[in-house]
């Protein structure tokens, strides 16, 4: 087992951090779902996130806890690229922050090569194993926000984030009163299923389950299999409605 300190702040103070972002849930929770309820009735929303959107989600409820009944996650992220999760990080280290300044200032010819319909459809090929769900309609939803002013920024500055919270970590802390369930791809290359399958350690965890033959995105590869767990999920945490 490896012990580190881990550094919450981005190594080059980016506004693009988990904690902004679970600020940005937070105030969208309160300032749009909350004033536009025509009953007047503010009530706790509940999460549902995927991928690296799970730290943004976690960390919400972590700060404002009475807001939110849980969360529903639909993989996990573990963030391959945090110094924690690196080996040898004093050798290591130094050259992924060299790559990732050479990114961020040389980086905008790279990133318009790689912005395109084709090179994103080929790109998603690795953690999609059901590859029918990789149509046109997604990757123009991938793309879309990526081709607005400012998208490269966000892209480079959120691999260069080699710090902050990691999923564990977070669950240790998690109000044990609001409920977490997990499902994820067995077939994600990206997650490994072991580390998945142990977070149902942590005290907020109710549910770990595993969909075989499914990647890293189960809400688009199977809808099928996601959608009734999260309806499961919604009547676990609101059982009066």
């Amino acid at each position: 087992q490896r012990i580190r300190d881990i550094d919450l702040r981005h190594p080059v103070r980016s506004p693009y951090n988990f904690f902004t972002w679970s600020e940005l849930i937070t105030d969208f929770c309160q300032d749009v779902i909350h004033e536009n309820n025509k009953e007047n009735e503010k009530k706790p929303v509940t999460l549902v996130c995927n991928s690296i959107g799970t730290i943004s989600a976690f960390q919400a409820v972590i700060d404002t806890p009475d807001l939110y009944t849980g969360v529903c996650v639909v993989t996990p992220n573990f963030r391959e690229l945090h110094s924690a999760e690196i080996l040898f990080p004093e050798l290591i280290m130094p050259l992924v922050r060299t790559i990732q300044k050479t990114l961020r200032e040389k980086g905008q010819p790279l990133f318009d090569a790689l912005a395109k319909p084709d090179t994103v459809k080929q790109i998603l090929k690795e953690p999609y194993k059901i590859q029918d769900a990789i149509d046109d309609t997604l990757v123009q939803v991938l793309l879309d926000p990526l081709l607005t002013e400012g998208g490269s920024k966000v892209v480079f500055d959120t691999l260069s984030y080699s710090a902050g919270p990691l999923p564990e970590q977070q669950l240790s802390m998690f109000p044990k009163d609001k409920p977490v369930w997990i499902t994820y791809g067995t077939a994600d290359p990206w997650t490994p299923d072991a580390r998945v399958d142990a977070l149902i350690e942590k005290p907020c965890v109710e549910r770990v389950v595993p969909l075989p033959g499914v990647g890293h995105c189960p809400h688009d590869e199977a809808p099928q299999l996601v959608n009734p767990f999260i309806v499961e999920f919604l009547k676990r945490v609101h059982p009066e409605e």
